[in-house]
Protein backbone atom coordinates (compact mmCIF):
# COMPACT_ATOMS: atom_id res chain seq x y z
CA UNK A 1 0.00 0.00 0.00
CA UNK A 2 1.37 3.13 -1.11
CA UNK A 3 1.16 6.62 1.32
CA UNK A 4 -2.22 8.02 1.03
CA UNK A 5 -2.72 12.13 1.92
CA UNK A 6 -6.20 13.78 1.70
CA UNK A 7 -6.66 17.69 2.35
CA UNK A 8 -9.99 19.91 2.17
CA UNK A 9 -10.97 20.20 -1.60
CA UNK A 10 -10.54 23.27 -3.69
CA UNK A 11 -14.39 24.07 -3.16
CA UNK A 12 -13.36 23.81 0.16
CA UNK A 13 -9.89 25.82 0.59
CA UNK A 14 -11.67 28.69 -1.18
CA UNK A 15 -14.31 28.80 1.46
CA UNK A 16 -11.69 28.76 3.74
CA UNK A 17 -9.39 32.08 2.02
CA UNK A 18 -12.69 33.87 1.67
CA UNK A 19 -14.37 33.25 5.47
CA UNK A 20 -11.20 33.47 7.65
CA UNK A 21 -10.20 37.01 6.53
CA UNK A 22 -13.78 38.25 6.97
CA UNK A 23 -14.15 36.98 10.30
CA UNK A 24 -10.29 38.58 11.28
CA UNK A 25 -11.89 41.52 9.58
CA UNK A 26 -15.33 41.58 11.25
CA UNK A 27 -13.33 41.44 14.62
CA UNK A 28 -10.67 44.23 13.61
CA UNK A 29 -13.36 46.76 12.82
CA UNK A 30 -15.77 45.37 15.35
CA UNK A 31 -12.00 46.13 18.21
CA UNK A 32 -11.93 49.76 15.84
CA UNK A 33 -15.40 50.35 16.58
CA UNK A 34 -14.69 50.07 20.08
CA UNK A 35 -11.76 51.97 20.16
CA UNK A 36 -12.76 55.12 18.25
CA UNK A 37 -16.08 55.59 20.45
CA UNK A 38 -16.87 56.77 24.33
CA UNK A 39 -16.85 52.98 26.13
CA UNK A 40 -20.16 51.97 27.88
CA UNK A 41 -20.82 48.93 29.75
CA UNK A 42 -22.73 47.12 26.31
CA UNK A 43 -20.03 48.29 23.93
CA UNK A 44 -17.19 47.10 26.40
CA UNK A 45 -19.56 43.63 26.65
CA UNK A 46 -19.99 43.07 23.07
CA UNK A 47 -16.10 43.94 22.54
CA UNK A 48 -14.90 41.52 25.41
CA UNK A 49 -16.73 38.64 23.46
CA UNK A 50 -16.71 38.89 20.20
CA UNK A 51 -13.67 40.49 19.25
CA UNK A 52 -11.87 37.39 20.23
CA UNK A 53 -14.57 35.37 19.20
CA UNK A 54 -14.56 36.51 15.40
CA UNK A 55 -10.79 36.56 15.49
CA UNK A 56 -10.40 33.10 16.66
CA UNK A 57 -12.96 31.63 14.29
CA UNK A 58 -11.15 34.10 11.69
CA UNK A 59 -7.68 31.85 13.07
CA UNK A 60 -9.35 28.64 12.63
CA UNK A 61 -10.67 29.10 9.17
CA UNK A 62 -7.45 29.70 7.94
CA UNK A 63 -5.57 27.19 10.02
CA UNK A 64 -7.67 24.68 8.57
CA UNK A 65 -5.87 25.08 4.93
CA UNK A 66 -2.38 22.80 6.73
CA UNK A 67 -4.92 20.12 8.12
CA UNK A 68 -4.53 16.90 6.81
CA UNK A 69 -5.01 13.09 7.21
CA UNK A 70 -2.60 10.83 5.75
CA UNK A 71 -1.82 7.04 6.08
CA UNK A 72 -0.10 3.81 4.73
CA UNK A 73 -0.14 -0.08 5.81
CA UNK A 74 1.55 0.61 9.26
CA UNK A 75 0.15 3.94 10.64
CA UNK A 76 -2.02 6.71 10.37
CA UNK A 77 -1.33 10.60 11.19
CA UNK A 78 -2.85 13.49 11.02
CA UNK A 79 -2.18 17.41 11.78
CA UNK A 80 -5.11 18.13 13.62
CA UNK A 81 -6.41 22.19 13.24
CA UNK A 82 -4.10 23.81 15.96
CA UNK A 83 -0.80 22.40 15.01
CA UNK A 84 0.90 19.03 15.94
CA UNK A 85 1.16 16.31 14.44
CA UNK A 86 -0.84 12.89 15.71
CA UNK A 87 0.63 9.42 14.90
CA UNK A 88 -1.16 5.87 15.78
CA UNK A 89 -0.15 2.61 14.60
CA UNK A 90 -3.03 0.66 12.76
CA UNK A 91 -2.38 -2.13 15.42
CA UNK A 92 -3.67 0.52 18.18
CA UNK A 93 -6.61 0.90 16.09
CA UNK A 94 -9.95 -0.76 17.50
CA UNK A 95 -12.10 0.63 14.70
CA UNK A 96 -12.84 2.89 12.03
CA UNK A 97 -15.90 4.44 10.86
CA UNK A 98 -18.26 6.68 9.23
CA UNK A 99 -20.61 8.39 11.49
CA UNK A 100 -22.96 11.44 11.64
CA UNK A 101 -21.39 14.44 13.94
CA UNK A 102 -24.54 14.56 15.93
CA UNK A 103 -28.36 14.28 15.75
CA UNK A 104 -29.30 17.28 13.63
CA UNK A 105 -30.60 16.11 10.42
CA UNK A 106 -28.36 18.29 8.12
CA UNK A 107 -25.10 17.25 10.50
CA UNK A 108 -21.81 16.44 8.22
CA UNK A 109 -20.69 12.58 8.16
CA UNK A 110 -17.51 12.70 9.74
CA UNK A 111 -14.54 9.79 9.87
CA UNK A 112 -13.75 8.48 13.69
CA UNK A 113 -11.41 6.36 14.84
CA UNK A 114 -11.13 4.59 18.10
CA UNK A 115 -7.68 4.37 20.02
CA UNK A 116 -6.47 1.66 22.45
CA UNK A 117 -5.78 3.71 24.75
CA UNK A 118 -7.00 7.66 23.93
CA UNK A 119 -10.67 6.94 22.61
CA UNK A 120 -12.84 8.01 20.09
CA UNK A 121 -10.71 10.95 17.76
CA UNK A 122 -12.64 13.10 14.76
CA UNK A 123 -10.12 13.22 12.00
CA UNK A 124 -10.10 16.89 10.43
CA UNK A 125 -10.66 17.13 6.52
CA UNK A 126 -12.73 13.77 6.18
CA UNK A 127 -15.45 15.21 6.43
CA UNK A 128 -18.94 15.14 4.55
CA UNK A 129 -20.73 18.09 5.01
CA UNK A 130 -23.82 18.95 3.60
CA UNK A 131 -25.04 20.22 0.49
CA UNK A 132 -22.90 22.12 -2.20
CA UNK A 133 -19.45 21.96 0.29
CA UNK A 134 -19.46 18.09 0.52
CA UNK A 135 -16.48 16.58 -0.74
CA UNK A 136 -17.74 14.79 -3.87
CA UNK A 137 -15.11 11.93 -2.74
CA UNK A 138 -15.78 11.75 0.80
CA UNK A 139 -17.22 7.97 0.59
CA UNK A 140 -14.15 7.00 -1.43
CA UNK A 141 -11.44 8.86 1.05
CA UNK A 142 -13.43 7.09 3.62
CA UNK A 143 -13.51 3.58 2.32
CA UNK A 144 -10.13 4.03 1.49
CA UNK A 145 -9.37 4.45 5.04
CA UNK A 146 -11.49 2.16 6.43
CA UNK A 147 -9.73 -0.84 4.31
CA UNK A 148 -6.36 0.43 4.79
CA UNK A 149 -7.02 -0.26 8.55
CA UNK A 150 -8.82 -3.98 7.96
CA UNK A 151 -5.76 -5.03 5.46
CA UNK A 152 -3.40 -3.84 8.40
CA UNK A 153 -5.21 -5.69 10.81
CA UNK A 154 -6.56 -8.69 9.38
CA UNK A 155 -4.47 -11.68 10.76
CA UNK A 156 -1.45 -12.78 8.50
CA UNK A 157 -2.82 -15.59 5.76
CA UNK A 158 -1.55 -19.00 6.54
CA UNK A 159 1.48 -20.40 4.14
Amino acid sequence: MKHTTHRLTPAQQRRQWISGPLFLAGSAYLLHLTLSRPLNERTALVAILFVPLLAVIGTAQLRALRTSVSFDEHELWWTPLWGGRKRVAWTDVTNVETVKKNERANAPDVVRITHRVHGVRNLPVLIGLPGTWRDPDFETKAAGLVTAWHTATAPAAAT
